[in-house]
C-alpha cells in the first residue's frame, strides 16, 4: 500500500511539473511576443515621429501674441505658420503647405515628409520654360529687364574706371573687338547668376527674380535693397550708357 501511495505521489508530482514547464514556457512565449509588439510600436512610432518637426512657436503664443502669423528657420529653411480659424498652416517659401498638429505641450509640429497641397502662386517649372520666356515683352517675370538693369549697372561702373582708366569713352570702349567680346561675357554672365539659382533647384524662378510687389517686413534694410531700388537702379543705368553712346562720351 505504501509502495502505491508513494508510485501515486511520484506520478502526481510529475504531472505537476510538466503543467508548470507549459505553463512557464507559454507565459515566456506570451511576454515575447508582447516585447516584440511593444519594439515594432516603438520603432514604428520612431519612424513617424521622425519626419515631424516642432515650428519653435505654440499655437496660443500664434494666435494670441503674434497676430495669427508668423515665420520661423527650422534646419536653415523658412517656413510660415499662420492660424486659420482653429487649424494652423505651415506652408515654405514655395508655397507648399505641410500636415500639421499641436502637441501636448502646444507646441505647433508640421509633417516634413507629407505635403498636403501647393499653392504656389504664378510661380513655374524651370524646366518647363521656353526661350520666348526669357526674351520680349511677354517674358516671365520681366526677365530681360531685370537682366539687363544688372548688366547695365555693371557695365556702367566698369565703363567709368575704364574712362578713368584712359580708355576712352564708352562708344570706344564697347564698338572694339575686346570691348564688344567683354561685353557679351559681361551679359552672359549677369543673366547665368540670374537664372542660376532656380536652375539649380535652390529657390523657385519668382524668387530668383525679385518682385517689385512684394512685400519683406523681416528684411533689414527693407527701403533700400529691395526689387523696386534695383528696378529703379537699373533703369537710370541703362539711360546712363544710352546717353553715354549718343554723346559720344
Amino acid at each position: 500500500a505504501n509502495a502505491e501511495a508513494r508510485r501515486e505521489r511520484i506520478i502526481e508530482m510529475s504531472t505537476t511539473t510538466r503543467a508548470l514547464g507549459t505553463r512557464s514556457a507559454t507565459l515566456a512565449t506570451t511576454r515575447g511576443r508582447a516585447a516584440r509588439r511593444r519594439g515594432g510600436a516603438v520603432r514604428a512610432e520612431g519612424g513617424d515621429a521622425s519626419a515631424w518637426k516642432p515650428m519653435a512657436v505654440t499655437k496660443p503664443n500664434l494666435v494670441n501674441n503674434l497676430d495669427g502669423k508668423t515665420t520661423r528657420n527650422i534646419d536653415g529653411k523658412v517656413y510660415t505658420i499662420e492660424a486659420r480659424g482653429d487649424e494652423v498652416v505651415v506652408t515654405d517659401k514655395f508655397g507648399a503647405s505641410f500636415e500639421t498638429r499641436v502637441n501636448k505641450a502646444g507646441v505647433i509640429e508640421a509633417d516634413m515628409s507629407k505635403k498636403t497641397g501647393a499653392s504656389a502662386g504664378d510661380d513655374v517649372d524651370f524646366a518647363s520654360l521656353q526661350i520666348t520666356d526669357f526674351v520680349g515683352f511677354n517674358a516671365k517675370y520681366k526677365i530681360p529687364e531685370v537682366v539687363n538693369g544688372r548688366a547695365a549697372m555693371v557695365g556702367a561702373v566698369l565703363a567709368l574706371l575704364s574712362k578713368i582708366g584712359g580708355g576712352g569713352s564708352v562708344a570706344h570702349q564697347m564698338f572694339t573687338a575686346g570691348g564688344f567680346s567683354s561685353m557679351l561675357f559681361i551679359m552672359a554672365a549677369v543673366t547665368a547668376a540670374t537664372i542660376a539659382p532656380a536652375a539649380t533647384g535652390a529657390t523657385s524662378l519668382r524668387g530668383a527674380i525679385p518682385d517689385e510687389n512684394a512685400t519683406f517686413p523681416d528684411e533689414r534694410l527693407p527701403t533700400t535693397w529691395t526689387a523696386t531700388a534695383e528696378g529703379v537702379n537699373g533703369k537710370v543705368a541703362m539711360v546712363i550708357l544710352t546717353l553715354a553712346l549718343i554723346t559720344g562720351n
